[in-house]
């Protein structure tokens, strides 16, 4: 393959890959509440609950509402959907009792930022209270979520309608779209559930009409939907009545919706060798792959706001500390050492690495006018904690900030990297990498400080045991000193402070 082809395909790999990153494939299944009479005609949940577990993990949705699930089959389903976390509770007490209308997530793509529920109901706050003409309680789930990977947020409701108020089905439409507008704002969301009402009525029409709510069905660029959403059982039931729906704000794509019609075989009663067809659940699930707008959550990579009500109000500033969650701790484990030494401030923030800390460098140390700055920085860089940053990098960051701070009048102590021999959230970087790239990045350090006449913290040699892991004594794990760790660690900044 010639290069400019290998350019072409790799640009269009590049643009696939971001679609599949922004698309959500999304699910809503009425999985049929158990009970004993479905139990005695062949349709119990006893048979159906591992037939139903199975097509949803076939289908491996990225998240999905259900419906009519009493909390035991909630416990049934967790057992079988390892990929998958729950937010949900029972209609009847907002606790355990009576059905749910769950919304699963895949754990390993999607986070839970809050969540909660609402009665559909002239007072929806209040628990178990039943709407209108509703013959029962009814319920809405609803949950805030953040995609892990694009960092991309958006709101997911799913419900349940009343199957014989008409007055309440109308008015449960009326006050969802009430719900999203004082709950999502701006914000991009989803409405999946069983609706007890078909594309023809007054509820439906209620929420497409309104220009808020797009019908996945209706929009999908490709459509699979052989018959309507619900078969009583029946392999044989055809509708063209769609009564269970995926609904999407307007900022949505939609690339396929699906009816699936999923069957499951079992013995007859009257010849055990031969097999009859029977349908997983009353209801065909449904699913629709749909692209999330582009709605980033706030960023702030470098964290200048952590410490912004700080930087206001410290005066008489004469040493600031900068650094990670070692010099964090300092301040959370050992308060005396910033109490006792006025003028001394923390500017450490936990997991930062030395590109983080210098965007922030004037924020947190420059305009501060200290005497002097101290700076401990490099181990999460090790750890790759921003991804894999070469020795020379780090390096050269830890030097911009030292180059900085004596541009502006500032007095730099650098700081030798402690001892390690593990980091435990990310095992992938092996014991040996981490020993050497310590030593390597420390040698550097301490060569430039000696060249630069800088100030030099040199912790490691004092703090090492003889296979050059952080002591026993002195740490609360493999990375992190404890007090009697800092105690050390005081001992050595005073002695080199003091001759600054």
């Amino acid at each position: 393959m010639n290069k400019r082809l290998f350019t072409l395909a790799m640009l269009v790999f590049m643009v696939l890959l971001a679609t599949a990153q922004n698309n959500l494939y999304v699910g809503s299944y009425n999985i049929r509440y158990a009970n004993e009479g479905d139990e005695k005609s062949g349709n119990g949940w006893s048979i159906r609950c591992e037939k139903l577990c199975n097509v949803i993990n076939y289908e491996q949705w990225d998240i999905f509402g259900a419906q009519e699930v009493l909390h035991k089959q909630l416990k049934d389903i967790k057992s079988y959907l390892k990929d998958y976390d729950h937010i949900g509770n029972g209609r009847n007490d907002g606790n355990t009792k009576g059905e749910y209308a769950p919304i699963f997530f895949k754990k390993s793509r999607i986070k839970c930022l809050k969540n909660g529920q609402f009665w559909l109901s002239e007072t929806p706050e209040v628990v178990g209270s039943v709407g209108w003409d509703a013959s029962m309680e009814r319920i809405c789930t609803w949950g805030y979520f953040e995609d892990k990977t694009t960092k991309w947020r958006f709101w997911f409701f799913n419900l349940h309608m009343d199957h014989r108020g008409t007055m309440a089905r109308v008015e449960s439409s009326k006050l969802i779209q009430a719900k999203i507008k004082e709950m999502c704002g701006d914000e991009p969301y989803i409405l999946t559930g069983d609706f007890n009402t078909n594309q023809n009525e007054a509820a439906y029409t209620e929420l497409v009409s309104s220009g808020k709510f797009k019908d996945t069905y209706t929009e999908a660029k490709v459509r699979m939907a052989e018959t309507g959403t619900y078969n009583s059982f029946s392999t044989d039931c055809f509708t063209e009545n769609r009564i269970d729906h995926i609904f999407v704000s307007p900022r949505f794509r939609v690339h396929k919706h699906g009816v699936l019609t999923y069957n499951h075989w079992q013995r007859t009663e009257d010849n055990e060798d031969q097999y009859e067809a029977r349908v997983i659940s009353d209801h065909y699930p449904i699913a629709a792959t749909v692209e999330l707008p582009r709605l980033r959550a706030p960023q702030d990579w470098a964290q200048y706001g952590n410490f912004a009500k700080e930087n206001e109000t410290d005066k008489d500033v004469k040493v600031v500390f900068m650094g990670n969650s070692i010099t964090w701790n300092w301040r959370r484990f050992y308060p005396e050492f910033f109490q006792n030494n006025k003028g001394y401030v923390c500017r450490g923030i936990s997991g930062q690495v030395t590109a983080q800390m210098l965007a922030r460098f004037r924020s947190d140390v420059i305009n501060l006018k200290p005497k002097t700055v101290v700076i401990l920085a490099g181990t999460n860089d090790i750890a790759m904690n921003q991804g894999y940053v070469s020795i020379e990098h780090i390096y050269e960051n830890i030097v911009s900030m030292a180059e900085l701070a004596k541009c502006n009048g500032i007095d730099v102590v650098l700081c030798s990297v402690l001892p390690a021999d593990r980091y435990g959230w990310s095992w992938e970087v092996e014991t040996e990498k981490v020993i050497s790239s310590i030593r390597e990045l420390n040698d550097k350090l301490r060569t430039y400080a000696k060249k630069n006449k800088l100030g030099y913290a040199d912790y490691y040699s004092v703090m090492a045991d003889e296979k050059l892991a952080l002591r026993k004594e002195y740490q609360q794990d493999a990375v992190h000193p404890n007090k009697e760790g800092y105690l050390v660690m005081e001992k050595v900044i005073q002695e080199v402070l003091k001759k600054r």
